[in-house]
């Protein structure tokens, strides 16, 4: 359509930002400096000068909105100017006064600032696609009015034209007899009811059989109020004659007899069944996102608390080796570590806080690997038949929560199949299109299937499968983490997650992971033990917990190093312009007043590349961190922090063999 997109944002720079937001994606669009160039622009109807407006809520505030109100009264019965309308976003109520100003508008999407690009764009489009729908209507509107002025024994014929662009508009026509409350519609209208045949009948008491028993009184009452109002404007819940519940939208007009008398309303009914889904889909979306704003802060504390757990352990239990009664205790406690290593692991996953190390994976080698481990974890009863081609393309995805994922796919299956059954894993090569429907960015991808013959989940199981804390098994026996942790993970690693699920015949997990466009990598094996120090080297150790860093320290003092610790960035920085000498810099990420790798820049900032080693308990690490600088995540061996530190300090010795001094 070649009407803009007009664009009231009078404060600050939102109207240049959504101006050039929209010409970018092929949107024309008009920016007009205040309420009275909106009208003017808009003309006396508001019938031809824009396709949508987008305006901000403060742009009504304190204004004379009465010319904008007569401008929208004025337009023709097909035009219903749609509005987007940028809310402040506030936790206070909307004054009487600024709801009257929000109502007024009419056809209005309000969407709470602050918010993605996407969701504009989301919204403008669906706009144009309505205002779309209303050109058309209006030009086959204007072809019938045009045959009946003309030649009236065309009639027929534009009534037919209108049809079929209520039709392409996917909207249903009506037309109720006041008096009698018996309703002449389109065959569409009946379709939206869930008929497959049109009725022989139909009344105003045929749709409030079909309406929500809750809203039964509130429509009853909207059309009896239309009688005095003109206008009919109401959204009803309503359960289709084939069983399903829908939405839908009535909208009329009442016609009068040449005394003024109310005779007949007639109207259009839309299905809206759609737009109520994605509004709760971005509810939930925004429900999800606090939910993972909170886990990931708990797996944060969580982990700093099992570091030094998980590193005194560790040692003790290479310090007495001939102990077997100690061996078997601390072994215990290990594992219990692990498993609640795991949790966190599971918790940030599904946060999309984890710090993930992806890299090309050879998904076929990866699951030989693990295969054994799947069967014995299902036992005998349950069958594990494998599907993965030859030369499958490497994967990019961190290879370790990859195998959790696995082992947590292959645990619900044994779940739902608790007298025996068949998991088949399957993996191919795929490509996903332009308009693809699983909202994956164009490319080529590999695609994992885990398929039980289990119990499977009806539709309302299936709808909440992948929710953090959804669980369907007993008591003590599930987190309902392990689907929202696969979910986490493969949004993370740019692919998506999908499920499929049956009642009575199994449930399907679609797993899509990017392809690596570099060879696979094979996993590295490390030794039981800590590589010792090989040569004398001073580290500095950065942390603001005092557990985790004694802990740490700890485990670098027995592997032969000296340590220096430091309680902050800001101490750390002090102790180095103050003399300090050190080989290497070991610093937590996330710190008050300054972050680890805000520390490592300061460090290297007009000196040599400060060989430097970033552990983290929380997130993937920010924008801030520099490429080169390696990552551990907590909770830590003492042997991964080890190989880490030699790694680092045979790999990268500073200039000339000498030490790191600041000197300000």
């Amino acid at each position: 359509m070649d009407d803009p997109v007009l664009i009231l944002a009078p404060h600050g720079r939102d109207a240049a930002v959504a101006a050039n937001l929209l010409t970018h994606h092929g949107i024309r669009a008009q920016v007009v400096p205040d309420l009275a160039s909106l009208v003017a622009a808009l003309g006396a109807d508001a019938r031809d000068g824009a396709s949508a407006v987008l305006l901000t809520e403060e742009a009504l505030a304190g204004l004379d909105d009465s010319p904008l109100a007569a401008t929208l009264t004025a337009q023709p019965g097909w035009s219903d100017l749609p509005f987007i309308l940028l809310a402040n976003g506030g936790r206070a109520p909307r004054s009487a006064e600024a709801a009257r100003r929000v109502e007024a508008l009419g056809n209005v999407v309000l969407l709470e600032r602050p918010l993605h690009a996407e969701a504009i764009l989301g919204a403008v489009r669906s706009a144009l696609k309505a205002r779309g729908r209303q050109y058309e209507l209006r030009a086959a509107t204007r072809t019938m009015e045009r045959a009946v002025a003309d030649r009236t024994r065309e009639l027929e014929t534009a009534s037919a034209s209108l049809a079929f662009a209520l039709d392409a508009a996917d909207m249903g026509s009506w037309d109720m007899d006041l008096a009698t409350g018996l309703i002449e519609r389109s065959p569409r209208h009946d379709e939206i009811f869930g008929y497959t045949e049109p009725l022989p009948l139909w009344s105003f008491e045929t749709t409030l059989r079909h309406v929500d028993p809750r809203q039964r009184a509130s429509v009853a009452q909207a059309f009896e109020d239309a009688r005095i109002s003109g206008h009919l404007d109401v959204e009803m819940a309503i359960t289709g004659a084939d069983g399903t519940a829908r939405w839908i939208t009535k909208k009329g007009r009442i016609r009068h007899d040449t005394a003024g008398r109310p005779i007949r309303m007639t109207g259009v009914v839309t299905d809206i069944t759609a737009r109520k889904e994605a509004d709760a889909q971005l509810a939930q979306a925004q429900k999800m996102d606090a939910i993972g704003q909170l886990t990931g802060g708990v797996a944060h504390d969580f982990n700093n608390l099992l570091t030094p757990i998980v590193g005194s352990l560790d040692m003790v239990r290479r310090r007495h080796r001939e102990d077997e009664r100690t061996q078997r205790m601390i072994g215990n406690a290990l594992q219990a570590a692990e498993r609640a290593a795991t949790l966190t692991q599971r918790l940030l996953a599904f946060a999309r806080r984890q710090a993930l190390q992806p890299r090309a994976v050879d998904v076929g080698a990866l699951i030989d690997g693990i295969v054994d481990l799947i069967r014995r974890s299902l036992g005998p009863t349950i069958r594990v038949v494998l599907e993965v081609p030859r030369h499958l393309p490497p994967a990019s995805v961190d290879p370790n929560q990859l195998e959790l994922a696995l082992l947590n796919l292959a645990i619900n299956a044994r779940d739902a199949m608790p007298s025996g059954g068949q998991l088949t894993i399957t993996a191919a090569a795929a490509t996903a299109g332009e308009r693809n429907l699983l909202g994956l960015t164009p490319g080529d991808y590999v695609r994992l299937l885990a398929t039980d013959t289990g119990t499977g989940m009806d539709k309302a199981t299936l709808a909440r499968a992948a929710e953090p804390f959804f669980s369907t098994k007993g008591v003590g026996k599930g987190t309902g983490l392990g689907l929202s942790m696969i979910h986490g993970l493969a949004a993370q690693s740019g692919g998506t997650l999908r499920l499929d699920s049956t009642v009575g015949v199994g449930t399907t997990v679609e797993l899509w992971l990017p392809i690596s466009h570099q060879p696979a990598e094979r996993a590295a094996e490390r030794s039981g033990d800590p590589t010792a120090a090989r040569q004398a080297a001073r580290i500095l150790l950065v942390d603001d917990e005092e557990i985790v860093r004694s802990a740490t320290a700890d485990m670098l003092r027995d592997i032969g190093y000296d340590v220096v610790e430091a309680r902050s960035a800001s101490q750390a920085l002090a102790m180095l312009r103050g003399g300090a000498e050190v080989d290497l810099l070991v610093t937590d990420y996330l710190m008050p007043g300054m972050t680890g790798a805000a520390l490592i820049t300061e460090c290297r900032t007009g000196g040599p590349a400060l060989p430097a080693l970033l552990i983290t308990g929380y997130a993937a690490a920010g924008e801030d961190v520099p490429a080169d600088v390696p990552r551990l995540a907590k909770p830590f061996r003492q042997v991964d922090l080890a190989a880490r530190v030699d790694d680092l300090l045979t790999a990268a010795p500073m200039p000339g063999g000498g030490r790191l001094r600041l000197v300000r």
